[in-house]
Protein backbone atom coordinates (compact mmCIF):
# COMPACT_ATOMS: atom_id res chain seq x y z
CA UNK A 1 0.00 0.00 0.00
CA UNK A 2 0.84 3.27 -0.92
CA UNK A 3 1.86 6.00 1.59
CA UNK A 4 -0.32 9.07 1.46
CA UNK A 5 1.31 12.02 -0.50
CA UNK A 6 2.05 14.53 1.61
CA UNK A 7 -0.68 17.22 -0.24
CA UNK A 8 -4.02 15.78 -1.89
CA UNK A 9 -7.25 17.62 -2.78
CA UNK A 10 -10.20 15.91 -3.78
CA UNK A 11 -13.57 18.82 -5.82
CA UNK A 12 -11.81 21.52 -3.63
CA UNK A 13 -14.14 25.14 -3.76
CA UNK A 14 -13.80 27.91 -2.12
CA UNK A 15 -16.08 31.09 -1.94
CA UNK A 16 -15.22 34.45 -0.66
CA UNK A 17 -17.93 37.07 -0.48
CA UNK A 18 -20.51 34.86 -2.72
CA UNK A 19 -17.46 34.86 -5.81
CA UNK A 20 -15.67 30.92 -6.09
CA UNK A 21 -11.76 31.27 -6.12
CA UNK A 22 -11.49 28.02 -6.39
CA UNK A 23 -13.94 25.79 -8.56
CA UNK A 24 -13.26 22.16 -8.05
CA UNK A 25 -9.95 21.70 -7.79
CA UNK A 26 -8.47 17.76 -8.02
CA UNK A 27 -4.29 17.84 -6.95
CA UNK A 28 -1.90 15.48 -5.20
CA UNK A 29 1.30 16.54 -4.77
CA UNK A 30 3.94 13.37 -4.45
CA UNK A 31 6.51 12.94 -2.43
CA UNK A 32 9.94 14.04 -3.08
CA UNK A 33 8.13 16.59 -6.25
CA UNK A 34 9.14 19.98 -6.37
CA UNK A 35 5.68 21.82 -7.92
CA UNK A 36 4.93 25.21 -8.87
CA UNK A 37 1.71 26.86 -8.93
CA UNK A 38 1.56 29.26 -11.21
CA UNK A 39 -1.17 31.70 -12.82
CA UNK A 40 -2.00 35.96 -12.93
CA UNK A 41 -3.32 37.76 -9.98
CA UNK A 42 -6.78 36.30 -8.81
CA UNK A 43 -6.27 33.42 -10.36
CA UNK A 44 -6.96 31.17 -7.04
CA UNK A 45 -2.81 30.11 -6.71
CA UNK A 46 -2.28 31.77 -2.98
CA UNK A 47 -5.99 30.57 -2.55
CA UNK A 48 -4.83 26.88 -3.43
CA UNK A 49 -1.95 27.02 -1.25
CA UNK A 50 -3.77 27.86 2.04
CA UNK A 51 -6.50 25.49 1.53
CA UNK A 52 -4.08 22.60 1.07
CA UNK A 53 -2.13 23.84 4.69
CA UNK A 54 -6.53 24.34 6.03
CA UNK A 55 -5.72 28.11 6.26
CA UNK A 56 -9.08 28.91 4.41
CA UNK A 57 -11.71 26.28 4.88
CA UNK A 58 -12.81 24.68 2.10
CA UNK A 59 -17.11 25.06 0.15
CA UNK A 60 -16.71 21.90 -0.94
CA UNK A 61 -14.15 18.74 -1.32
CA UNK A 62 -12.05 17.49 0.42
CA UNK A 63 -8.42 18.41 1.50
CA UNK A 64 -5.58 16.09 3.50
CA UNK A 65 -1.95 16.19 4.62
CA UNK A 66 -0.58 12.77 4.59
CA UNK A 67 -3.53 11.40 4.57
CA UNK A 68 -5.37 13.17 7.28
CA UNK A 69 -7.94 16.85 7.13
CA UNK A 70 -5.64 19.58 8.08
CA UNK A 71 -8.55 20.02 11.19
CA UNK A 72 -7.15 16.47 12.38
CA UNK A 73 -3.57 16.61 11.22
CA UNK A 74 -0.84 17.14 14.46
CA UNK A 75 2.34 16.30 13.04
CA UNK A 76 3.30 19.89 11.87
CA UNK A 77 6.79 19.44 12.44
CA UNK A 78 6.47 17.81 8.76
CA UNK A 79 4.93 20.98 7.12
CA UNK A 80 6.92 24.25 6.52
CA UNK A 81 5.16 27.14 5.62
CA UNK A 82 6.30 30.72 3.99
CA UNK A 83 3.10 33.07 3.90
CA UNK A 84 3.53 36.05 1.56
CA UNK A 85 4.74 39.08 4.09
CA UNK A 86 5.80 38.91 8.12
CA UNK A 87 2.92 39.24 10.05
CA UNK A 88 2.95 42.16 12.21
CA UNK A 89 2.50 41.95 15.88
CA UNK A 90 2.32 43.55 19.14
CA UNK A 91 4.78 43.88 21.66
CA UNK A 92 8.70 44.14 22.25
CA UNK A 93 10.01 43.40 18.53
CA UNK A 94 11.43 40.53 17.70
CA UNK A 95 14.99 39.84 16.16
CA UNK A 96 15.59 38.37 13.34
CA UNK A 97 16.92 35.14 15.33
CA UNK A 98 13.94 35.02 17.57
CA UNK A 99 11.79 34.81 14.33
CA UNK A 100 13.66 31.94 12.62
CA UNK A 101 14.11 29.88 16.15
CA UNK A 102 10.13 30.60 16.15
CA UNK A 103 10.24 27.80 13.50
CA UNK A 104 11.65 25.26 15.78
CA UNK A 105 8.64 25.09 17.95
CA UNK A 106 6.69 22.20 16.80
CA UNK A 107 9.72 20.10 17.50
CA UNK A 108 10.39 21.29 20.92
CA UNK A 109 8.72 19.97 24.05
CA UNK A 110 6.63 22.02 25.81
CA UNK A 111 9.07 21.92 29.03
CA UNK A 112 12.60 21.77 26.84
CA UNK A 113 14.89 24.49 26.24
CA UNK A 114 16.99 25.34 23.19
CA UNK A 115 18.83 22.44 22.64
CA UNK A 116 22.29 22.61 20.89
CA UNK A 117 20.41 20.83 17.59
CA UNK A 118 17.76 23.76 17.75
CA UNK A 119 20.61 26.13 18.02
CA UNK A 120 22.34 24.81 14.73
CA UNK A 121 18.86 24.64 12.36
CA UNK A 122 18.51 27.92 13.45
CA UNK A 123 22.61 28.69 12.52
CA UNK A 124 22.07 26.64 9.86
CA UNK A 125 18.43 28.36 8.21
CA UNK A 126 20.10 31.99 9.01
CA UNK A 127 23.41 31.22 6.52
CA UNK A 128 21.40 29.31 4.50
CA UNK A 129 19.30 32.90 3.70
CA UNK A 130 22.31 35.08 3.96
CA UNK A 131 20.62 36.93 6.83
CA UNK A 132 23.75 35.33 9.68
CA UNK A 133 24.72 38.97 10.40
CA UNK A 134 21.91 40.20 10.55
CA UNK A 135 20.50 37.65 13.41
CA UNK A 136 20.57 40.27 16.23
CA UNK A 137 18.20 42.94 13.91
CA UNK A 138 14.66 43.80 14.60
CA UNK A 139 12.68 41.89 12.05
CA UNK A 140 10.38 44.58 11.07
CA UNK A 141 13.10 46.48 10.29
CA UNK A 142 14.44 45.16 7.76
CA UNK A 143 13.31 45.57 3.96
CA UNK A 144 10.62 43.48 2.39
CA UNK A 145 12.89 41.04 0.80
CA UNK A 146 15.08 40.66 3.93
CA UNK A 147 11.77 39.39 5.80
CA UNK A 148 10.56 37.46 3.09
CA UNK A 149 14.44 35.35 3.27
CA UNK A 150 13.41 35.67 7.43
CA UNK A 151 10.34 34.04 7.03
CA UNK A 152 11.92 31.24 4.65
CA UNK A 153 14.85 30.85 7.27
CA UNK A 154 11.87 30.18 9.97
CA UNK A 155 10.49 27.39 7.41
CA UNK A 156 13.66 26.28 6.87
CA UNK A 157 14.89 25.59 10.72
CA UNK A 158 11.91 23.12 11.06
CA UNK A 159 13.68 21.11 9.19
CA UNK A 160 10.26 20.14 7.66
CA UNK A 161 9.75 17.12 4.83
CA UNK A 162 7.16 19.37 2.87
CA UNK A 163 7.62 22.80 2.05
CA UNK A 164 5.27 25.58 0.60
CA UNK A 165 6.21 28.54 -0.25
CA UNK A 166 3.51 31.74 -1.12
CA UNK A 167 5.32 33.62 -3.97
CA UNK A 168 8.94 33.81 -2.10
CA UNK A 169 10.28 35.55 -4.46
CA UNK A 170 7.92 38.81 -4.29
CA UNK A 171 10.17 41.68 -3.83
CA UNK A 172 13.31 39.74 -3.65
CA UNK A 173 16.20 41.29 -6.08
CA UNK A 174 17.97 38.79 -8.27
CA UNK A 175 21.05 37.68 -6.53
CA UNK A 176 18.63 36.60 -3.42
CA UNK A 177 16.46 34.69 -5.84
CA UNK A 178 19.40 32.97 -6.88
CA UNK A 179 20.52 32.09 -3.50
CA UNK A 180 16.77 30.85 -2.95
CA UNK A 181 16.92 28.50 -5.64
CA UNK A 182 20.44 27.16 -4.48
CA UNK A 183 18.74 26.31 -1.18
CA UNK A 184 15.70 24.85 -2.13
CA UNK A 185 17.66 22.73 -4.61
CA UNK A 186 19.56 21.60 -2.41
CA UNK A 187 16.56 20.51 -0.08
CA UNK A 188 14.83 19.17 -3.96
CA UNK A 189 17.92 16.61 -3.56
CA UNK A 190 17.33 15.88 -0.49
CA UNK A 191 14.23 14.31 -1.01
CA UNK A 192 11.96 16.64 0.59
CA UNK A 193 8.35 18.11 -0.90
CA UNK A 194 8.50 21.44 -2.68
CA UNK A 195 5.31 23.54 -3.17
CA UNK A 196 5.77 27.33 -4.41
CA UNK A 197 3.41 29.58 -5.61
CA UNK A 198 5.14 32.16 -8.17
CA UNK A 199 4.06 34.16 -10.83
CA UNK A 200 7.07 33.83 -12.70
CA UNK A 201 9.77 30.89 -12.27
CA UNK A 202 13.12 32.95 -12.91
CA UNK A 203 16.47 31.09 -11.58
CA UNK A 204 13.84 28.48 -9.68
CA UNK A 205 12.82 26.93 -13.05
CA UNK A 206 15.04 24.14 -13.51
CA UNK A 207 14.06 22.99 -10.04
CA UNK A 208 10.60 22.50 -11.18
CA UNK A 209 9.19 18.73 -11.89
CA UNK A 210 5.63 19.84 -12.59
CA UNK A 211 4.08 23.09 -13.00
CA UNK A 212 0.26 23.47 -12.05
CA UNK A 213 -1.39 26.75 -13.77
CA UNK A 214 -4.77 28.27 -12.36
CA UNK A 215 -7.11 30.32 -14.15
CA UNK A 216 -9.92 31.92 -12.89
CA UNK A 217 -10.56 29.21 -9.63
CA UNK A 218 -9.87 26.24 -12.27
CA UNK A 219 -6.46 23.99 -13.24
CA UNK A 220 -6.06 24.69 -16.84
CA UNK A 221 -2.19 23.03 -16.89
CA UNK A 222 -0.57 20.16 -14.77
CA UNK A 223 2.28 18.75 -15.89
CA UNK A 224 5.64 19.43 -17.22
CA UNK A 225 6.91 23.02 -16.54
CA UNK A 226 5.85 24.56 -20.10
CA UNK A 227 7.89 26.55 -22.77
CA UNK A 228 5.91 29.84 -21.34
CA UNK A 229 4.93 31.39 -18.16
CA UNK A 230 1.36 32.96 -17.27
CA UNK A 231 1.73 36.29 -17.31
CA UNK A 232 -0.89 39.26 -16.04
CA UNK A 233 -2.51 40.99 -18.95
CA UNK A 234 -2.07 44.77 -18.05
CA UNK A 235 -5.94 45.43 -18.15
CA UNK A 236 -7.89 42.33 -17.52
CA UNK A 237 -5.89 40.19 -15.68
CA UNK A 238 -6.21 37.07 -18.19
CA UNK A 239 -3.28 34.70 -18.60
CA UNK A 240 -1.04 35.02 -21.36
CA UNK A 241 0.76 32.37 -23.03
CA UNK A 242 4.05 34.02 -23.34
CA UNK A 243 7.23 31.58 -25.19
CA UNK A 244 10.10 31.41 -22.85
Amino acid sequence: MNPAPPFRMTGGRVRYDGREALRGVDLAVGDGEFVAVLGANGSGKSTLVRALLGLVPLSGGRTEIYGVPPARFRDWKRIGYVPQRLPMGGGVPATVREVVASGRVARQSRWRPASSADRAAVDAALHAVGLADRARDSAHLLSGGQQQRVLIARALAGEPDALVLDEPTAGVDAANQEALAAVLGDLSRQGRTVVLVAHELGPLEPLVDRAVVLEHGRIVHDGAPPAWTPHAHPRHGEIEMRAG
